[in-house]
C-alpha cells in the first residue's frame, strides 16, 4: 500500500530538480525512505551539510535530497535553505570580525602614534618658540646694555676732551702768568756791578 502511494505521489504530485542546498540550524535532522513521516528513518544530517536537492512533493512538503556521501532520502522542505546556516557560517563570520577587529587595532594605534607625533612636533615647536624669545630678549636687553656702555663712553670722550682742554688752557694761563710775573719782577731786581780791578 505505501509503495502505491509513494508512486502515485512520485507520478502526480512530485516536481524534479536538482540544486545544492543546506541543513537548517538545527542539530540534525532525519531523512525518511519517503516524502513524509510516515516512512521509516533512514538516517540523520548534520547542521550545515550540503545536500543536492532531487525532487519536491508539494502534498507533503517533503524534499528528496542526496547527501555528499551518495544516500539519498526525504526530509522537511522547511528544514533545508538555500543559504548555509548561521552556525556553520559563524567561524568565518569570527574570523572575518578578528581580522576586522585587529585592522581596526592598527588603525587605531597608527592614528594614536600620528596624533602623539603631532602633539609633540607642537610641543616642540612651542619650547623652540620660547628658546627664541628668550633668546631675543636677552639679545634686545644686552643691545640696551651696549648702548648704555656706548652713551657712557661718549660722555667720559667728551668729558675727557673738554678736561683736556681745560688742562691746556690752565697751563697756558699758567706759564702766561709766570712769564708776565718774572717780566714784571726782573726790572726791579738790582743788578750787581762789575768790578774793576785795576792793578
Amino acid at each position: 500500500m505505501k509503495s502505491i502511494k509513494f508512486l502515485l505521489c512520485l507520478l502526480f504530485s512530485s516536481t524534479s530538480f536538482a540544486a545544492t542546498q543546506y541543513v537548517s540550524d538545527d542539530l540534525s535532522i532525519f531523512m525518511h525512505s519517503g516524502p513524509s513521516l510516515e516512512y521509516r528513518i533512514i538516517g540523520s544530517i548534520q547542521v550545515g551539510t550540503a545536500v543536492t536537492t532531487l525532487k519536491y512533493d508539494e502534498q507533503t512538503k517533503f524534499m528528496q535530497i542526496k547527501s555528499p556521501t551518495g544516500r539519498t532520502g526525504w526530509v522537511k522542505a522547511s528544514e533545508i535553505q538555500q543559504q548555509p546556516p548561521a552556525k556553520s557560517l559563524l567561524p568565518e563570520v569570527q574570523k572575518k570580525l578578528q581580522i576586522s577587529q585587529e585592522k581596526l587595532k592598527t588603525i587605531n594605534d597608527d592614528n594614536q602614534k600620528d596624533l602623539s607625533d603631532k602633539e609633540q612636533a607642537i610641543i616642540d615647536k612651542d619650547d623652540l618658540i620660547a628658546q627664541l624669545e628668550n633668546e631675543k630678549k636677552a639679545l634686545r636687553d644686552s643691545i640696551t646694555e651696549l648702548e648704555a656702555r656706548n652713551m657712557e663712553l661718549d660722555l667720559l670722550q667728551d668729558t675727557k676732551d673738554e678736561r683736556v682742554k681745560m688742562e691746556w688752557l690752565m697751563y697756558g694761563g699758567s706759564v702766561l702768568f709766570f712769564g708776565m710775573l718774572v717780566g714784571l719782577i726782573l726790572p726791579f731786581i738790582p743788578r750787581r756791578k762789575k768790578r774793576s780791578d785795576n792793578w
